[in-house]
């Protein structure tokens, strides 16, 4: 009865929340959680914020590696506390001291529509993961540290299949979660800001003894249907990447 009451009461508070949090705020919560330079890469710096840890390349815009312990826990949270995927709680931010990239996303916009693609801001480490707390949710939507230029079809695609997965072993277990990007098959730019578009997305999901990798082209070809085809054990992930996720955030 204490822990459904205790339960009930953050539900209330993050109603509460709701209401309150302004862009003042989030960008006072930004200030608190600075970047670290990382020796992963000439340009890389690491962010550890309350709910993840990530080292991305500042320099490419590029999150290389990231870390989260999701909680059956607080995936029960979710549909209670039901954090709005609008306004500031779906507004995209850059980490403190690092560079707005949206303009940079709106030009490649411009050029791959062109031929019917579409480009977007896609997270590492997805947003309704994260949905569980309205701050959670919030740094999920961070520009370099945990997103990348993604092609849509990729995102709806496999991607979207991963975060299924988590989500449904969510249910009955905890699932740590390792994840990031990979490669380049070109560049887009506002003319300020210049984002790799990276060649993959790549995921490490360990539910209970279980670990499962998966190694995912960012193309247009994508569906949810291929993600069979992009499992890969984890030595084969280590070879492909060029280090061992697992060893580089504790």
């Amino acid at each position: 009865m204490k822990r459904l009451l205790m339960f009930f009461a953050m539900c209330i508070f993050c109603t509460f929340l709701f209401g309150q949090i302004t862009s003042k705020q989030v960008d006072s919560f930004y200030a608190k959680y600075p970047t670290v330079k990382s020796s992963f890469c000439e340009a890389c710096k690491e962010w550890d914020n309350p709910f993840y840890k990530s080292i991305a390349d500042t320099e490419r815009h590029m999150p290389l590696v990231e870390h989260e312990l999701l909680t059956k826990i607080n995936c029960d949270r979710i549909p209670f506390v039901k954090v709005p995927r609008t306004g500031i709680y779906a507004a995209w931010h850059p980490v403190f001291g690092q560079v707005n990239e949206s303009k940079v996303y709106i030009a490649a916009n411009v050029i791959v529509k062109k031929n019917g693609d579409e480009i977007a801001k896609g997270h590492v480490l997805a947003w309704i993961w994260n949905a569980f707390n309205p701050w959670a949710a919030i740094c999920s939507d961070t520009y370099t540290f945990n997103a990348a230029l993604q092609d849509q079809s990729e995102n709806i695609g496999t991607k979207i299949a991963v975060e299924n997965l988590v989500r449904g072993y969510l249910k009955t277990q905890d699932v740590e979660v390792w994840g990031g990007t990979f490669g380049e098959q070109g560049t887009f730019s506002d003319g300020k800001v210049t984002d790799t578009y990276p060649s993959h997305y790549w995921h490490i999901i360990k539910h209970g003894n279980i670990v499962d990798c998966y190694w995912l082209p960012n193309l247009k070809t994508e569906t949810q249907a291929m993600l069979s085809q992009r499992v890969v054990t984890l030595q084969q992930l280590i070879s492909n990447l060029g280090f061992d996720p697992t060893e580089v955030l504790n």
